[in-house]
């Protein structure tokens, strides 16, 4: 089984956060990135990234995977 760092959950929690950005730009027709830079920096990235560290690290837990 693999073994996850916190910088492997960090980076999972980043793609995962970017999925999301680029499905909701892609839904709206959003070419040029539009406010998501904005809107996700500081405080609000930071409490997304750690509820996706949250839940990567339950489903790691849950599969057997050892941290």
């Amino acid at each position: 089984m693999k073994t996850y760092t916190q910088d492997d959950i960090h980076m999972i929690a980043e793609n995962a956060l970017n999925a999301a950005i680029l499905s909701v730009q892609d839904e709206l027709g959003q070419t040029d990135g539009g406010i998501a830079g904005l809107y996700f920096s500081a405080h609000r990235e930071a409490v997304v990234l750690d509820i996706l560290k949250s839940y990567i690290q339950s489903e790691i837990n849950f599969a057997g995977h050892p941290e």
